[in-house]
């Protein structure tokens, strides 16, 4: 079997692709005098020019024509394959859209537990909400827990998404231990709350689902609800959470609830892409997820004791 010069093939098909000898050599990183060589010796290997010159560039001749047919598609497929080889031998990665605050206040804390029991799988999150446009992002599995600010409809810019539950939520206000609110009846009177873009009545919604009104003498808009939390931790307001985001302040006592927390089922759901189901190490981490979430209170975040 005679092969034609391999090491010239690429640098056949980028000048053809592009037309120019520079071009090509600085696509690959070769210098001109490098890739005029390769040419040279492939064109006297294969027995005549594959190249004419045209005005400051060149053209395919016949046979140049003849080559790249076969070549390019060739090429293509060979990069795909070693592509996909490489693939296999990288560590899986899931690709997870969420909120900063539940990334920070409750995933986060918790990965290292699934690396100790999925050591091969990579998890990386990607930060959601209104200040990002999704549509630009890649990824395989959006994570919502915020039923205050509306229903999760399993649907973005990229389509329709196949929804999971991945378990109940529950939610109340929190404040300051000493921070001034008042009694009526079934709700509070406070002097400020607190909202964070992106739920445009998340006060409105807490009282449909409660029964119990929270009536503020002013109203103040954070950019990000980690922002709205910490805000009412030192005594700023009053804020709407989820349990699992102020668990750790509660039991610290850095937050309290004074009207508690009103559950609500399958509050927590995680939306996958379209195909996602394919992608390796996603169904490990959903069922992780879905074992990780059952007790709405803080886990042990170590493993492999």
């Amino acid at each position: 079997m005679r092969l034609p010069p391999l090491s010239a093939l690429p640098a056949f098909e980028a000048t053809a692709r592009l037309g120019s000898v520079s071009a090509a050599a600085q696509e690959l990183g070769r210098t001109h005098s490098a890739v005029s060589k390769q040419l040279k010796a492939l064109a006297t290997d294969l027995g005549g020019d594959l190249f004419e010159r045209q005005g400051t560039g060149l053209r395919l001749s016949a046979r140049g024509h003849r080559l790249q047919e076969k070549l390019s598609p060739m090429l293509h497929e060979l990069s795909a394959l070693g592509n996909s080889l490489r693939r296999e031998t990288e560590r899986p990665q899931v690709r997870v859209a969420l909120g900063a605050t539940l990334a920070t206040r409750w995933l986060t804390p918790r990965l290292a537990n699934f690396y100790c029991q999925h050591p091969l799988v990579q998890v990386h999150l990607i930060m959601s909400g209104p200040h990002r446009n999704m549509d630009e992002e890649q990824f395989d599995v959006m994570l919502s827990y915020d039923r205050l600010r509306g229903p999760f409809w399993g649907t973005n810019p990229k389509g329709p998404m196949e929804t999971l539950e991945i378990g109940d939520t529950s939610y109340g206000v929190v404040c300051a231990p000493d921070y001034p609110v008042t009694r009526t009846g079934a709700g509070l009177e406070v002097p400020l709350r607190l909202t964070h873009a992106g739920a445009p009545r998340p006060w409105a919604v807490w009282e449909d689902l409660s029964g119990q009104p929270v009536t503020g003498k002013a109203e103040q808009e954070h950019p990000h609800h980690i922002l709205a939390l910490e805000a009412a931790a030192v005594g700023m307001g009053v804020s709407l959470s989820e349990y699992r985001l102020v668990a750790e302040d509660l039991a610290s006592g850095r937050l309290i609830a004074p009207l508690g927390f009103v559950a609500f089922k399958g509050g927590f759901q995680a939306g996958i892409m379209a195909g996602g189901r394919n992608k390796p190490g996603l169904d490990a981490f959903l069922a992780w997820l879905q074992t990780a979430a059952r007790p709405a209170t803080l886990q042990d975040a170590d493993c492999c004791v």
